[in-house]
């Protein structure tokens, strides 16, 4: 064993009907690069095929059984079965890191006294986190996305940090000390609760800012889709908790009324979905059913009924080491690829730590090389670690190189000039070093403040640049205005393709505006058009499938995505929803994104037609920006997209509305009208037309079977040219050719 490695971990999987994913799960555990632990599974009353997945396993895990439904009693028999220092819950629809446990050991190394200690969760897709530094109140209300860990260890107090139980590990002997999981919770605050029990017998919760575990939210007994959920125990556990968690800290008259507070809330959640058509009248009579049953049931429960802790947890065995072994199921293998050579791709921004176009299908690329077998690597900022490894993809932060300016030469007018130099000049350092250590042979940019420009200069590195918005049209399209800065950079835009080996512009019309705006001879460099692609949005799909619109719905949902900027043209769609709604009181317009843009005159554009839009409030809705799950389920929800932008180099939100049958309206710019490319895929008006736009709308308000028609084109068009599989094998391909013609 390494001496690294004196912490012995009880890996515990709860299961119940979810075979193939805990077969993938158990699969991942292979990759762990720590090896002092065992790993123990609780199956539930599962009728599927888990217990022929289990017997693949018989001689190299702990396999128990547990014949009612209950998470908690599941979680106790695996405490109980545990022989390792400490217990480390991971759901049966999970992935962790390969260095999940080593991180996880850090905070106990660092931390005495401790109780429990956990990472952060990926959503689905890998682009999102579903929980970080989470922490929760007395009254069972959990705040699970903040930017710091938490720092409530004290035994009395009003909030505590809380861990995800798909993510969530702590000391046995703590568990042992209060009783382990409350057993009257068969589901949902169980694991809030542990936390808050240890934390008041002086046993505090710490986070670690990475510990990463993917979770990938299968469907269950108790959650079939988003909404229709078993609200009984999720009410009566909240009421529950908030009564017995509050007894000492506050009076009888607040652990009466606060309860039915925050049980409240939850109606109104209801009450708003119905409204929005998201569930039916049935469904919400249903679900006030079910609230009711649960508030009076968690009422009765928390006064007057004991805990149902279990002081039984000890019990003597043996820690069985697991015995790693080469994947069994190809499904989750990266190829083996004897020819294969590095990658390393630029991007400032990379999800999840940060957002941006270029991030998002650098990360597709990225992860879908790896998959092809390359070892890759991504120069980035705003990681929490200076190296990391998410995915396979091996991130470097820019703030590993701390250098002194070398181009304060540059006059102080010239800020971004000076600043895209300087961060070139530190990519390249990070990129001759991988260079140098034959660790890459390939380097892809994006054009967009030229990060890789000075990397060009490395002799013998084969250097592609992907075309996007130039600066000049950016410029104009924002109303930016021109000077001696942005004249700089743009020179250096050109400098920058003209040195580059190869050239990937993502639309025909960026090649040739790119082209004429700097008058690029392409027939002496070595160019390929390649579109971008998307993965596809499973989680916005099974809201898609789930969704059942009201019963009485007569209302047409009209959906917008993206800065509320010029380029995006929002001025022009937001004039023409307020002729609309003076015609139609059936339509709602939902305008996503970040609302605080100054548009002109140090106005946002909100102010600037304040008086315009006021007798239509109930009508043209502004959501500000939005989480990757908010933007799912508007995207799901919605039966028209609309972004008439000025100015599109591609336009992927247009994809994102296809790829799940909505017909789409953009505008007949840049690479819109390339994908929007037929009368029958969508519509394109001109730019700055309002009453064009218009029209349009109307047209596909008042015609449902057109909107089915043309969103059932544009989800053919996606499939057929714009998915992430042909974006990575069209790049590997362009790649290979290449490297094939210069030896």
């Amino acid at each position: 064993m390494n001496m690294n490695e004196e912490l012995s971990f009880s890996i515990v999987i709860c299961t119940y009907n979810r075979d193939e994913y805990l077969e993938r799960t158990l699969e991942s555990l292979n990759d762990l690069n720590y090896s002092n632990f065992e790993v123990i599974v609780v199956n539930g009353p599962s009728n599927d095929n888990t217990d022929q997945v289990l017997s693949k396993y018989i001689d190299r895990i702990k396999i128990y059984k547990n014949q009612a439904a209950n998470l908690s009693v599941s979680r106790n028999i695996g405490i109980k079965a545990a022989q390792g220092d400490v217990v480390a819950f991971i759901d049966d629809d999970a992935i962790p890191e390969p260095n999940w446990l080593h991180q996880i050991k850090e905070v106990y190394d660092i931390h005495n006294p401790i109780g429990g200690a956990g990472g952060r969760v990926f959503g689905p897709g890998g682009d999102h986190f579903q929980f970080h530094n989470g922490i929760i109140n007395i009254w069972g209300e959990a705040d699970v996305k903040r930017d710091h860990p938490g720092e409530f260890i004290q035994q009395v107090n009003d909030n505590y940090n809380i861990l995800m139980g798909v993510n969530s590990t702590f000391l046995k002997s703590a568990l042992i000390e209060i009783g382990g999981f409350d057993e009257y919770y068969e589901y949902f605050h169980d694991e809030s609760d542990v936390c808050v029990r240890l934390a008041k017998a002086g046993h505090p919760i710490y986070h670690h800012e990475e510990a990463y575990i993917h979770h990938e939210f299968a469907k269950s007994h108790i959650r079939t889709t988003n909404y229709k959920l078993n609200w009984y125990p999720i009410v009566k556990n909240t009421v529950y908790f908030g009564i017995k968690n509050s007894k000492g800290v506050s009076n009888i008259f607040k652990r009466i009324a606060v309860p039915l507070w925050v049980a409240s809330k939850r109606m109104s959640e209801f009450k708003q979905w119905l409204r929005e058509g998201n569930i039916t009248k049935k469904d919400f009579h249903s679900f006030r059913k079910m609230w009711f049953k649960g508030l009076i049931k968690g009422f009765m429960d928390g006064f007057f009924v004991r805990r149902k802790v279990n002081f039984n947890l000890v019990e003597d065995g043996e820690f069985l080491v697991f015995q790693k072994e080469k994947h069994l199921d190809d499904s989750i293998q990266f190829d083996t690829n004897k020819e294969a050579y590095g990658i390393c791709y630029l991007s400032r921004y990379y999800p999840p730590f940060n957002s941006g176009g270029v991030g998002t299908y650098t990360k597709v690329l990225a992860e879908g090389m790896v998959k092809k077998g390359y070892p890759v690597y991504v120069i980035t900022s705003g990681l929490p670690e200076e190296e990391m490894t998410l995915n396979g993809v091996k991130l470097i932060s820019i703030d590993k190189i701390s250098s002194s300016p070398v181009f304060d030469f540059i006059s102080q007018t010239m800020n971004v000039t000076r600043t895209n130099l300087e961060y070139s000049l530190k990519v390249s350092y990070i990129v001759e070093d991988l260079y140098n250590k034959g660790l890459i042979k390939v380097l892809e940019s994006p054009l967009w403040d030229y990060e890789g420009f000075l990397s060009t200069y490395i002799e013998g590195l084969r250097t592609f640049v992907r075309l996007e918005t130039p600066l000049r049209v950016a410029a104009e399209a924002q109303n930016w205005g021109w000077n001696k800065d942005f004249e700089l950079s743009s020179r250096l835009e050109k400098k920058f393709i003209e040195s580059c080996d190869a050239v990937i512009p993502i639309s025909e019309d960026i090649r040739l505006t790119i082209g004429k705006l700097y008058n690029i001879d392409w027939s002496r460099l070595n160019v390929k058009c390649i579109p971008l692609g998307l993965v596809e949005n499973f989680e916005a799909q099974q809201i898609l499938s789930n969704i059942k619109k009201n019963e009485n719905k007569n209302i047409t949902n009209v959906l917008f995505i993206g800065r509320l900027e010029r380029r995006k043209g929002i001025d022009i769609l937001l004039r023409a929803a307020v002729n609309i709604c003076k015609n139609y009181n059936n339509v709602k317009f939902i305008i996503a994104g970040n609302d605080n843009i100054l548009f002109k005159d140090g106005k946002t554009i909100v102010n600037i037609l304040e008086n315009e839009m006021l007798p239509f409030s109930q009508q043209i809705i502004f959501t500000g920006e939005i989480s990757e799950q908010e933007k799912n389920k508007l995207l799901a929800s919605c039966d028209i997209f609309v972004a008439p932008s000025r100015y599109e180099s591609f336009g992927i939100v247009y994809l994102e509305a296809m790829q799940l049958s909505k017909p789409v309206i953009g505008t007949n710019v840049g690479g819109v009208k390339e994908i929007i490319n037929a009368e029958h895929v969508g519509i394109l008006v001109e730019k700055e037309q309002v009453n064009l736009l218009e029209r349009a709308l109307v047209k596909l308000l008042e015609s449902p079977e057109l909107r089915k028609s043309l969103g059932d084109n544009g989800r053919i068009r996606y499939k057929s040219n714009y998915t992430a599989d042909l974006m990575i094998n069209r790049t590997l391909d362009y790649y290979n050719n290449f490297l094939n013609s210069v030896g």
